[in-house]
C-alpha cells in the first residue's frame, strides 16, 4: 500500500518534469516583442522626478521629430530618454549580440543616424534637446545627480545636453 502510493506520487512527480521540459524557452523575438517604447522604466522614473519638481509636461509629441519621450512646452525643451542596448551609448551596459551580427550593426549605425538627424531638426525649429541615458538612472545615487543636471538645463539656456 505505502509502496503503490510512493509509486504514485513518483509517476506524478515525473510526468510534471516532463511536461516543465517541453515547455520551449522564451525566443529571442519573444523576448523582443516585450520590450516597449513608451513607459518605461526609466522614463517614468524622469517623469515623476519632473512633475514632483513642479515641471508639467507633454508626452510623445507626434508632431515634433523624432516623438521625444517628453516635452516640457513652457521651456521649450524637448527630452530623449534612450536605452544604453537600442542607442549604443558606449558605457558597460551597451552590448551588441553575437548571433546576426550584420543586422544588428546596421541597425545600431541606423538608429545613431536618426538620432543625429532629429537632434538637428529640432534644434533647426528653435526646440532645445537633452538625452538622459538609461545608465544614469540606474540606482539612487546618479538619479538624484541626474535629475538635478536636468533640472538645471531646463532653467538654463544651453542648447542641448546628454546626461
Amino acid at each position: 500500500m505505502i509502496l503503490k502510493l510512493v509509486l504514485n506520487n513518483y509517476i506524478k512527480c515525473m510526468q510534471k518534469m516532463r511536461r516543465s521540459r517541453n515547455k520551449k524557452p522564451k525566443t529571442r523575438s519573444q523576448m523582443m516583442q516585450a520590450v516597449h517604447s513608451k513607459d518605461t522604466g526609466p522614463e517614468l522614473i524622469v517623469r515623476k522626478a519632473l512633475f514632483g519638481r513642479g515641471f508639467r509636461y507633454r508626452l510623445h509629441q507626434r508632431g515634433l521629430p523624432g516623438t521625444p519621450d517628453i516635452f516640457v512646452l513652457k521651456y521649450n525643451v524637448v527630452i530623449f530618454i534612450n536605452g544604453c542596448f537600442w542607442h549604443q551609448h558606449g558605457c558597460k551596459f551597451t552590448t551588441r549580440p553575437k548571433s546576426n551580427s550584420d543586422f544588428w550593426n546596421n541597425k545600431f549605425a541606423n538608429n545613431s543616424v536618426r538620432d543625429i538627424k532629429t537632434h538637428w531638426k529640432l534644434s533647426v525649429e528653435g526646440y532645445r534637446v537633452a538625452t538622459v541615458w538609461e545608465c544614469s538612472l540606474m540606482n539612487k545615487e546618479t538619479q538624484c545627480r541626474t535629475m538635478e543636471l536636468l533640472m538645471s538645463f531646463i532653467k538654463s539656456d544651453e542648447e542641448s545636453t546628454e546626461i
